[in-house]
């Protein structure tokens, strides 16, 4: 199917490299600073790049998810660089899911 040029997985994204699409479902939630990962992804997204993002800042009524991130200052940091920095876009493939794409200046 052609996709190893297609698709990558890495733990390090190396040096230099940019790319048309970027997914990121369950993990912003597990960073002590998630505002880090957007400030990374907007450093490797090409101009026209989209990123898919999914989250969910939320330990539960009943601490079901004690490792999510749910700290008030933490979480409203994240969503003033998301907005300031990204704008959300249709995408069809995943309703749970939010594509957004970097603000032309």
């Amino acid at each position: 199917m052609g996709l190893s040029d297609k698709i990558v997985c890495c733990l390090e994204v190396p040096e230099g490299e940019n790319y048309d699409t970027i997914i990121c479902f369950d993990v912003l939630e597990h960073l002590p600073d998630p505002v880090e990962c957007l400030l990374d992804f907007e450093q490797w997204l090409n101009p026209e790049g989209k990123m898919i993002l999914n989250w969910y800042f939320f330990k539960g009524f009943n601490q079901e998810y004690p490792m999510h991130l749910d700290d008030p200052q933490v979480i409203e940091k994240f969503f003033m660089k998301l907005q300031s920095q990204f704008l959300e876009v249709f995408h069809p493939y995943h309703i749970t899911g939010r594509c957004y794409r970097k603000l032309l200046n």
